[in-house]
């Protein structure tokens, strides 16, 4: 993969230009270089070789950046995992898991905790650009770069495999789709290395020479943008709502020119604030972990219609079907499906190809409409799947969790809409005797983490069809009464 040497080529060339800041400082290229080459040798201490398989861990970003550049140079694919993370992985078994915390939960492939150590260079030995450079990395286009474990289309997870040429690809078209104006400054990046908005970021820094910032919260992002003059900032809806209300009443940050939201649908109140408090430029892209960006919107298109997600990009196909897979005219409603060039595929346990197309498109689970311009409208979800502000989970999951309690009898769960435009995860669970509700949420967190319910109601029984499916809809409106009582 030329990628990362692309970025060794480009921090040889401004080696005393920062290339990350965080909350312990900001590192140059240089650092980051001398970082990358003694990791490396640590890694090889332990036995990692081409064709290995490295999940991570790691909180600190430099030691993340450093560790991923460092396996791609060396050949070896890897992943990362955040807040959310489970031992339950899905798909291949890691050769090895690296960590920076205390308290991970036991693990199917060695665990390795890693410190300050492992990234420690002579200061003053000049970078050996050279040695870099002639590393293997991955010899085809075809190689496996990157695995993400992905729940979007369905809310359980997915091990979703990225080549070197799908990467190289999708970095490409969005630079062809991003601008000038979207891409000008010091970004800040929000997204986490687990998800692929959160790895394309800095490989579509450090491939220009830009600096990228890792901000903890949403107080330190806001400092992070007067500090360095940072012009653009892209985050899930929910990030950019808590930046809002980090912003309160003070002045919006003078050089941010612009940001841009990942969602399927943007609220409108959650738009208008955007560009009333912090730019009046906002563009959004609507994707899936296994297709890639498939639509663009500037703030005109987001402002245009309620759901409006942009328009198609030229790599992408779209329709608009009905259930038996019928096309539908333009401007109806229907199911969306789509095939895009920076297609990706699923793995299954032994790191094969699984199916991931049906009759050769994606569907995405959603439900949306193509207006006669080719404006992309999305409506609504095709599954129970719940999205609360991009965090998607599949209620039956989260059911499972709540169920491993030995009192609970039944659960289930249903996605409350809000004043602020996105759902709460409400659970309800029944049970013979009254129930300590705050200890059972304690109890699903340590499996769910941000997939834990917001909140929990004890009911004597939950309603149910005749084929015993839950009725959703009935014990949302149950659950909505209560709360409201």
């Amino acid at each position: 993969m030329q990628l990362i040497k692309a970025i060794v080529h480009q921090a040889r060339r401004c080696e005393t230009d920062a290339a990350v800041a965080f909350a312990g400082g900001v590192a140059t290229f240089g650092a980051l270089m001398g970082q990358t080459a003694a990791v490396i040798e640590v890694l090889r201490t332990l036995g990692v070789s081409a064709g290995q398989f490295v999940v991570l861990d790691v909180r600190q970003p430099v030691h993340h950046l450093a560790l991923i550049y460092a396996l791609a140079l060396l050949g070896v694919r890897s992943a990362s995992v955040g807040a959310s993370f489970t031992t339950e992985l899905t798909g291949p078994a890691p050769d090895l898991f690296l960590t920076d915390r205390d308290g991970l939960p036991a693990t199917k492939a060695p665990l390795r905790k890693l410190d300050n150590r492992w990234f420690m260079f002579e200061a003053g030995r000049p970078v050996d650009y050279a040695a870099l450079m002639a590393m293997p990395g991955f010899a085809n286009a075809d190689d496996v770069f990157r695995y993400v474990y992905s729940s979007g289309t369905t809310g359980r997870p997915k091990c979703v495999a990225l080549t070197c040429g799908v990467m190289e690809l999708r970095l490409a078209h969005f630079l062809f789709t991003i601008g000038q104006r979207s891409s000008s400054g010091s970004p800040i990046n929000l997204m986490g290395f687990s998800t692929v908005p959160g790895i394309m970021a800095p490989l579509f820094a450090h491939t220009r020479g830009s600096m990228l910032c890792y901000p903890a919260s949403s107080a330190e992002t806001l400092e992070m943008i007067r500090l360095f003059g940072v012009g653009a900032i892209n985050g899930a809806a929910m990030q950019i709502q808590g930046l809002l209300a980090a912003l309160g009443n003070a002045s919006p940050p003078a050089s941010l020119r612009s940001v841009g939201i990942n969602a399927a649908k943007i609220p409108p109140a959650l738009l208008a604030a955007t560009r009333q408090r912090l730019s009046s430029h906002v563009f959004s892209a609507y994707g899936t972990t296994e297709l890639g960006i498939m639509t663009f919107a500037t703030d005109a298109d987001l402002e245009r219609t309620d759901g409006a997600s942009g328009y198609l990009l030229p790599w992408v196909r779209m329709e608009v079907v009905d259930e038996e897979g019928t096309p539908l005219p333009g401007g109806q409603s229907g199911i969306v499906r789509a095939q895009s060039d920076e297609l990706a595929f699923y793995v299954d346990e032994a790191g094969q190809p699984s199916e991931m197309l049906v009759d050769g498109w994606f569907y995405p689970g959603d439900y949306g409409r193509i207006e006669a311009d080719g404006l992309v409208v999305i409506t609504g979800r095709t599954s129970e799947v719940i999205n609360r502000g991009g965090v998607i989970v599949a209620p039956d999951y989260i059911e499972d969790v709540l169920r491993l309690d030995p009192m609970v009898e039944d659960a289930a769960v249903v996605g409350v809409p809000t004043d602020s435009g996105f759902d709460q995860i409400w659970a309800a669970v029944v049970a013979p005797v009254p129930l300590d509700l705050d200890a059972v949420l304690a109890a699903a967190w340590l499996k769910l983490n941000e997939r834990s319910p917001d909140r929990i109601f004890q009911v004597a029984a939950l309603p149910r069809a005749e084929s015993g499916k839950v009725k959703r809809n009935a014990l949302r409106d149950e659950l909505v009464a209560r709360a409201a009582s």
